[in-house]
C-alpha cells in the first residue's frame, strides 16, 4: 500500500524531501567544476561577477528541489506535478544556468580545443543553434513528454526518471542554446528572425496545453498507476490542471524570452548602425584628403560623397543575394 501524502499546500512543499542519486552527483559535478574554473578564470586575472555565482547557484538550487523535493516526493500522485516538474527541468533550469555563461567561461579558460568548444563545432550543434530549429522542438517534445508512455516510465520506473531528468535539462540547453548561448554578436537579421520564430511560437507552444485542459479523455498511461489518496480529484480533474499548468507556464517562459531577443534585436541594429556610420566617416575623410591633395590643380574639381548604400558591403551583399 502506498503511503498517504499529505494534501498539497504551502507547508509540503517546502517539508516534503526525497533522494534521487543521479540528479545529486549531477548539481555537485557541475557545482564543482564551476567553482574551480571560475576561480582559475580569477587566478588568472580575470573577473568573475557575483551574479553570475548567485544565477549559478539559484539554478543548482532549483534543480534540487525539482528532483529531491516537492515535485519528486508527488511525482506519482498528481499529474500535473509531473507537468511542472518536466516544465522546470526542461526550460527554466537551463535558463538559469545558461544565464550565469558557464559555456563564455569554459571558452575563456581552457580555450577553443576543449572537448566542448569542439562540441559547439560539431554539424549537430550548427543545426541546433539555428532559430528555425530548436524553438520547433518545443510543441513537438511537449507532445512526446505529456501524452503517451513517457509520464508513466518517467514516474513509476525509477531508473528511467533518474536519466530521463537531467537528459531533459540538456535538451533544454541545447534548445535555449541560441538565445543563451556563446554569440555574444548576433546580426540582425539572425536576431529578427528569431524574434518573428518565437512569436509564432507562443502561440504553438500553447496548443498541448489546451489539448490536455479541454480534451474530455485520458492521454497517457499514467492514469493507470496513479496513486490516489483521500484529497485525490479524479483523474480527468488531474489531467485539466496539468493542461492548465503546461499552458499557462509554456506561456510565462516564452515572454520573458521574446523581450530578451527584442533587446538584442535593439543592440545588434546599434550596433550594425555604428559600424556603417564609421565605414562612412572613413571614407569622408579619405574623400576630403583626396580633394585636398588635389585642390589647385588644373582640370581637378572637389570629389562629391556618393550615396551611403552604393559602399556598404552589407547593402551590397543583399542585392546580389536578391539577383
Amino acid at each position: 500500500m502506498s503511503e498517504v501524502l499529505p494534501r498539497p499546500g504551502l507547508v509540503p512543499l517546502f517539508t516534503q524531501w526525497t533522494w534521487q542519486p543521479v540528479a545529486i552527483a549531477a548539481v555537485v559535478g557541475l557545482a564543482w567544476w564551476y567553482t574551480r574554473t571560475a576561480r582559475r578564470f580569477v587566478r588568472a586575472g580575470g573577473t568573475w561577477p557575483l551574479r553570475r555565482w548567485l544565477l549559478f547557484g539559484l539554478g543548482l538550487l532549483l534543480a534540487i528541489w525539482t528532483t529531491c523535493g516537492f515535485l519528486q516526493v508527488y511525482l506519482r500522485s498528481l499529474y500535473w506535478v509531473w507537468t511542472t516538474q518536466v516544465l522546470t527541468l526542461w526550460l527554466l533550469v537551463p535558463a538559469i544556468l545558461l544565464a550565469a555563461q558557464p559555456l563564455q567561461l569554459s571558452l575563456a579558460v581552457y580555450g577553443p580545443h576543449t572537448w566542448l568548444a569542439r562540441a559547439l563545432r560539431t554539424r549537430p550543434a550548427r543545426i541546433m543553434s539555428n532559430p528555425l530549429i530548436a524553438p520547433a522542438l518545443v510543441p513537438v517534445l511537449s507532445a512526446v513528454l505529456f501524452f503517451g508512455p513517457i509520464p508513466t516510465w518517467g514516474a513509476f520506473t525509477p531508473g528511467f526518471g533518474w536519466i530521463l531528468q537531467p537528459v531533459l535539462a540538456v535538451v533544454g540547453a541545447v534548445i535555449l542554446l541560441p538565445l543563451l548561448g556563446i554569440d555574444e554578436n548576433p546580426s540582425t537579421l539572425a536576431v529578427a528572425l528569431t524574434l518573428a520564430i518565437g512569436s509564432v511560437e507562443l502561440v504553438l507552444d500553447a496548443i498541448p496545453g489546451i489539448v490536455l485542459r479541454l480534451h474530455r479523455g485520458l492521454v497517457s498511461s499514467y492514469f493507470d498507476h496513479r496513486m490516489l489518496h483521500p484529497w485525490s480529484r479524479t483523474h480527468l480533474q488531474d489531467q485539466q490542471t496539468a493542461g492548465s499548468v503546461l499552458w499557462v507556464i509554456s506561456e510565462l517562459i516564452d515572454l520573458p524570452f521574446l523581450l530578451l531577443v527584442f533587446r538584442q534585436w535593439l543592440r545588434a541594429d546599434a550596433r550594425d548602425a555604428a559600424a556603417v556610420d564609421a565605414v562612412l566617416d572613413a571614407e569622408h575623410s579619405a574623400r576630403a584628403a583626396l580633394a585636398e591633395q588635389q585642390e589647385g590643380e588644373p582640370g581637378t574639381t572637389g570629389v562629391a560623397d556618393a550615396p551611403w548604400w552604393l559602399s556598404d558591403p552589407a547593402w551590397q551583399e543583399r542585392m546580389r543575394g536578391g539577383r
